[in-house]
């Protein structure tokens, strides 16, 4: 089985999670990995972001979950070479309640992941902590929390290390494969950057020390349907996620 399989997951929208999970996975894919990024979000933001109309595929990772294809089947390429995706689509929201009362739901796409033979698995989550985002969790061996610089990102954050400690048993000390990933920063507003950084003094071991800043080059790569490393190679967004995969590959 695949053992770099990264869940990038928030309880709150907007923190800049699917963005992360295509820039992240491009970023990755430019040097030379074989990468596939699993859209696990009904919304398809990230099959949308990689320039795709996520109504005319044939097969979505709801046919996964539900058994009725192989990953393999559904990956498609994408514009950025080594790297694959699995789309989505609303109708997974469906699937997701059909799996609510079935045996051992958590674990089916660590079985799917089971056969896959690239060198990252990257899995876009849905805002929520429902059976899709368990299913992430428990298939995973690595955690992208990204939480942007305001009041509400942060709220829901120790519910999901106490959801995650009970997924992996206790087994491996927390800051060992998860890293929170701070978003949407400007070194301007002092206040509240540092208003965040007393928040997050409980869980200092397990921030990246890369922090993504604020950025138009990001909005524009989001409007384009592309990564930024497509759009913008030498922005400041475009440093800023490869100097978190430099630091992530350190780990």
């Amino acid at each position: 089985m695949n053992k770099n399989i990264v869940a990038i997951i928030n309880q709150k929208g907007g923190v800049g999670k699917t963005t992360t999970a295509v820039n992240f996975a491009a970023g990755l894919a430019m040097r030379g990995k074989e990468v596939l990024l699993i859209d696990l979000d009904p919304q398809a933001h990230a099959s949308i972001g990689l320039g795709f109309d996520s109504t005319t595929f044939k097969y979505y990772i709801a046919d996964v979950i539900a058994g009725r294809k192989s990953l393999k089947e559904t990956a498609i390429p994408t514009n950025v070479e080594h790297l694959f995706l699995v789309p989505s689509l609303i109708h997974l929201d469906k699937e997701e309640m059909i799996l609510i009362p079935k045996y051992f739901k958590e674990s089916l796409l660590k079985k799917a992941l089971n056969s896959c033979a690239y060198d990252y698995v990257i899995i876009d989550c849905r805002p929520t902590l429902g059976v899709l985002t368990i299913n992430a969790l428990y298939a995973c061996n690595f955690i992208i929390v990204p939480c942007d610089f305001g009041r509400y990102a942060l709220e829901g954050l120790a519910d999901l290390m106490e959801t995650v400690e009970e997924i992996k048993n206790g087994k491996l000390d927390m800051a060992s494969y998860i890293r929170i990933l701070l978003t949407k920063y400007d070194p301007s507003t002092t206040v509240i950057n540092k208003w965040v950084f007393e928040q997050l003094e409980p869980y200092k071991d397990m921030v990246f020390s890369t922090h993504i800043r604020h950025s138009t080059a990001l909005q524009q790569a989001q409007v384009s349907e592309s990564s930024i490393f497509e759009i913008s190679s030498r922005s400041g967004a475009a440093h800023d996620y490869n100097k978190l995969i430099d630091e992530f590959l350190r780990l």
